[in-house]
């Protein structure tokens, strides 16, 4: 035996050894013979099913169509169940919903069922709204305020905390599961006993310290959406963590070699985020504004989702008796339902208009 020959290491032997003696054997005992039976049994079979079934058929004419077709065909195919639901569950109740919100009332009849009486063209909720309910109206136009100034602090705050993020530090792991913690938080009712015992808001505006210094230096109107952001800005920190790992994800695709390139010919950080990065984050811009909008339009703590709540029956819940009418009812709250579907698209587009135009120049 010689001792200066290499020696085989063990998981190479095994490897070997479970060659020679198990693999090939069995290989040829079970996995031969099985592959053999299906390709002399169960194959022709499944040809012969395909042919009646017409799937042959089907497979030809699809290899004819044109990969552009093909591929629209993939994505309707991929979102069909969606289209499905929303046939079958969707568009009925938003029919109904519009049927109840055009209706004078809404109502159940013992032995009869739902009544919804009324003229459709007549918008009687939206009158009542409009001309009779003032201190609703002044809820609705605080409900587009505060929706419109939320919406863009939460998008330009979470892009923010997506590039500190996104630089190599340590435990940066942790930091975005720290951030993502008040996503879960926010479910339920939890927000809205939050605001109620003043945990989402500073001590300094609460008391008036940081306003007072504003309307000193600055004009009314600056002061008061300046004020407007401060008192809100727990609550922009705890709804900005969907939209921080969404410009995350972005911003991990980015290519680095765009970036050396660039600092090669002399630009600075500041050109680099205004010519590069920000060009590339404007689709998922698209995205936290529509997702934001909806998420903070339907909490808890929205006004007009409040006035819904309360006035649907004398319980404040969504009851179906008689007694909803004496108040305000479920035609009243689906009309302003559809008050806050037109607010939200408002701000969807009005802000999405903003970056389409300003981001006409990357183009």
């Amino acid at each position: 035996m010689n001792r200066n020959a290499p020696r085989i290491p063990w998981t190479l032997r095994l490897k070997q050894w479970w060659i020679l003696r198990i693999d090939r054997p069995l290989d040829r005992r079970v996995f031969q013979p099985a592959l053999a039976w299906w390709r002399r049994v169960i194959a022709p079979f499944l040809s012969r099913l395909a042919g009646w079934l017409g799937l042959k058929w089907l497979g030809r004419q699809l290899n004819r169509i044109p990969h552009k077709f093909k591929n629209m065909i993939y994505g309707l195919l991929f979102i069909s169940p969606f289209l499905i639901g929303l046939a079958t569950i969707g568009i009925p109740i938003l029919a109904k919903s519009v049927r109840m919100a055009l209706s004078e009332k809404y109502y159940y009849v013992t032995g009869v069922g739902w009544r919804m009486p009324g003229i459709w063209y007549e918008f009687t909720q939206f009158k009542r709204i409009f001309s009779q309910e003032p201190f609703h109206l002044t809820q609705i136009l605080n409900t587009l305020k505060d929706v419109a100034l939320v919406v863009p602090l939460v998008v330009v705050f979470a892009l923010i905390l997506a590039m500190m993020l996104n630089q190599k530090i340590k435990g940066r792991a942790i930091f975005r599961t720290i951030f993502f913690i008040p996503v879960i938080l926010l479910s339920g009712n939890m927000l809205a006993t939050f605001e109620s015992r003043g945990l989402l808001t500073v001590p300094a505006i609460a008391n008036g310290t940081i306003s007072g210094l504003l309307t000193q230096y600055f004009p009314e109107i600056f002061s008061d959406v300046v004020t407007a952001a401060f008192q809100k800005i727990v609550l922009i920190l705890w709804m900005s963590g969907v939209q921080v790992l969404i410009f995350l994800a972005g911003l991990q695709k980015m290519d680095k070699a765009t970036y050396e390139a660039a600092e090669i010919d002399g630009a600075s950080v500041w050109e680099m985020f205004w010519k590069i990065t920000l060009p590339a984050l404007v689709p998922l811009i698209y995205i936290n504004i529509v997702y934001t909008t909806v998420v903070y339009s339907n909490l808890s703590n929205n006004a007009i989702v409040n006035l819904i709540n309360s006035h649907s029956d004398e319980n404040g819940s969504l009851g179906g008796t008689l007694t909803d009418e004496i108040a305000y009812g479920r035609a009243y709250s689906a009309a302003l339902s559809w008050i806050l579907f037109g607010i939200e698209l408002a701000v969807i587009g009005s802000y999405c208009l903003v970056v389409k135009l300003a981001s006409k120049k990357y183009d």
